[in-house]
């Protein structure tokens, strides 16, 4: 009897023992703070990091957290420097972060970053006016636009694209604003396009313009779209379904970038693998809070994006057998 007694006390420890090995709650969970970065007010990306934070936070009932709306670069340049440890970017801009181009030249490469998860793809959605005369994108020239909010991570991939045709910021009337502003100011006459290279689908001031009349997609060319990937690490060519807007009846070529999370070296291997398995467990949700997610999958969370994938999230990857 005593024998069978300690066989089952053994059996349940070896059992406990295996369960607490793959189980999310972090550990030491009152001495972790999570400070997730996300976007501008109005945008997906501060409603999405809400609803993920929460959903971590009751996973986890020890761990406080908040959000706080920077934005796409100035997200990465804060993880970099420790003063948030998660947040959403571009997988272009993690990329370029990561070897110190572009808008981060000026700080260097910055390697305190980890990739967290994939979550979807943005789509290029340059919207004007279907009765406005321009058709395609080298009509822009000139023109009064806005490439999203400045510091945010889609105004960069507008001007790669604007690039690709031989156009600068300076040669159109460019007005940085808020998701909020933009739909309302080209309503009201004041802009003559919103221009975004790489924008969550579908865009709520694409939306709101197309319910007051008809738009127009602008497609980007072949060789533009070749042009823009083939320099710019983390961009894929995209093409948006016909149906995409009200009126909108035809494909629209352009690119993506990827949405994507970001976390520090310095987080915790318990604290990475519970938000990545949070996401995944709650992935389907989330087209609640944006149909965006909608174009993603789980077993892409952990695609390659140009810089190392945070040991505790490739833990869990791997044991979902996502990646090898």
């Amino acid at each position: 009897m005593v024998k069978k007694r300690l066989l089952f006390v053994l059996v349940l420890v070896f059992a406990v023992a295996a369960f607490l090995s793959f189980a999310p709650v972090i550990k030491d969970a009152s001495a972790y703070e999570i400070r997730w970065g996300t976007a501008p007010a109005g945008g997906v990306w501060q409603a999405l990091g809400t609803a993920m934070l929460d959903d971590v936070l009751k996973a986890n009932p020890n761990v406080k957290g908040s959000t706080l709306p920077l934005g796409g670069a100035a997200n990465v340049v804060a993880i970099n420097e420790g003063k948030i440890n998660t947040s959403f970017s571009f997988s272009t801009m993690a990329a370029e972060a990561w070897d110190g181009k572009e808008f981060f030249e000026k700080y260097g490469k910055l390697r305190n970053i980890r990739g967290l998860a994939v979550l979807f793809p943005e789509p290029t959605q340059f919207a004007v006016w279907a009765d406005s005369g321009i058709t395609e994108v080298k009509q822009l020239k000139g023109k009064r636009i806005t490439p999203g909010p400045k510091g945010s991570a889609i105004a960069p991939v507008t001007r790669y694209v604007l690039e690709a045709y031989g156009i600068s910021l300076e040669d159109v009337k460019t007005r940085y604003m808020s998701f909020r502003e933009a739909g309302q100011q080209m309503i009201d006459g004041h802009i003559d396009a919103i221009l975004y290279g790489a924008m969550a689908y579908p865009a709520p001031p694409i939306i709101a313009v197309s319910s007051k009349r008809q738009i127009r997609l602008l497609p980007l060319s072949e060789d533009a779209i070749a042009t823009v990937v083939k320099k710019h690490k983390g961009l894929d060519p995209y093409t948006l379904a016909p149906g995409s807007y009200r009126g909108v009846d035809y494909p629209v070529k352009g690119i993506v970038a990827y949405v994507v999370t970001l976390c520090s070296k310095d987080m915790p291997d318990d604290v990475a693998y519970s938000i990545a398995k949070s996401i995944a467990d709650n992935f389907d949700l989330y087209t609640r809070v944006t149909k965006a997610i909608a174009l993603g999958k789980r077993g892409d969370m952990g695609k390659e994006i140009g810089i190392p994938m945070h040991p505790g999230a490739l833990r869990y990857y791997k044991e979902m057998g996502w990646i090898k």
